[in-house]
């Protein structure tokens, strides 16, 4: 079963599931799931428990991707309840399921920021802590998650494994980084940079992420004593500035780079004062905290463990992703 299927990568996952001749429940509350003879829809909300155990029923595997990713830092009531609802009680919903439909694997999609605190983190690793202080909602329920993930694994039962992915990416429908970028070209807001532009930063291709999943779903099934109950961190292993990282799209789809620049400390406080106002009705913030420190703060992982437990390996990388991103959204007149 793969939930939140209809999603950016739940797509890419079932696609890739059904390819290599697996059978697969696809699970979310939204439709657009992939098609294929191999691929059954369930439309359904994790939140809902019937509805995660009805798709969970005859399943071997289950791709736990169903997310909302907020990343404001303060929100109203109703905005955190959507976000803890379904990234905690639907992880919740999801463990209680899979022991009750006799499910023996879990792989959950978790993210780098669960490690993240403000501050320049070059290279970090999976013997980092939990982050003390996060800079969002969508953090700091990653974290009460993936806890609940890994302390569900059982030798016995349930195996579970977290996989912490950077900056999703790649050329299909939903894909929030690229997405977001190709509108605010096309709107002709991307007037300005914020910082110096000597930040490091990682990302992670969609494909790379979809083999790291299936790779660990594999080696609980061959060597769960190495890899049943850990986190992996995992990335295109390209560490480099954002914005430059995004130059041949930008410059692909036929605009400039800006030469101006905004200081880092006036666009935290602009983007602090946004959040707040949104928190009390106003407009939803063109960009957050979080944001501005992605942008602004060095913040890589190593890959080294998944390289040595899963076998893990990048097959795409910046320049031939980003020829498919100007091919899609060039030939689509998105901007």
């Amino acid at each position: 079963m793969v939930t939140g299927a209809a999603g950016f990568l739940g797509r890419a996952l079932t696609r890739a599931l059904a390819g290599r001749g697996h059978n697969v429940h696809a699970l979310d509350r939204r439709t657009g799931f992939e098609r294929s003879s191999r691929i059954k829809p369930f439309i359904g909300d994790i939140r809902d428990y019937d509805a995660v155990l009805g798709a969970a029923r005859g399943c071997g595997t289950v791709f736990h991707t169903a997310a909302v990713m907020n990343f404001l830092g303060v929100s109203d009531r109703k905005t955190w309840r959507e976000s803890y609802g379904i990234n905690v009680e639907g992880t919740l919903n999801v463990i209680r399921a899979c022991r009750e439909a006799g499910v023996q694997r879990l792989v959950y999609t978790s993210t780098n920021t669960v490690c993240y605190s403000p501050g320049h983190l070059i290279n970090g690793d999976e013997s980092m802590p939990y982050a003390g202080k996060t800079l969002d909602i969508y953090a700091k329920t990653k974290i009460e998650a993936e806890k609940a993930v890994l302390a569900a694994n059982d030798q016995k039962g349930l195996l579970s494994v977290a996989i912490r992915p950077a900056g999703l990416w790649g050329h299909g429908d939903g894909c929030y980084m690229v997405t977001k970028l190709v509108e605010e070209l096309k709107k002709g807001s991307f007037v300005a940079t914020i910082g110096d532009g000597t930040s490091l930063a990682d990302n992670t291709h969609v494909d790379n992420l979809v083999q790291a999943e299936l790779l660990a779903a594999e080696k609980l099934i061959e060597t769960p004593e190495v890899v049943a109950g850990k986190a992996y961190f995992i990335t295109d292993e390209e560490q480099m500035n954002l914005i430059e990282w995004f130059r041949p799209l930008i410059e692909g789809l036929g605009y400039k780079i800006p030469s101006r620049s905004i200081p880092v400390r006036l666009m935290y406080i602009i983007a602090f004062l946004m959040e707040w106002l949104h928190r009390f009705g106003g407009p939803k913030p063109f960009m957050t905290r979080l944001e501005v420190h992605n942008l602004t703060t060095s913040f890589t992982f190593r890959c080294s463990k998944a390289r040595r437990e899963l076998g893990y390996r990048p097959t795409i990388g910046r320049d031939e992703g980003m020829k498919l991103c100007v091919m899609r959204y060039g030939k689509s007149r998105a901007v």
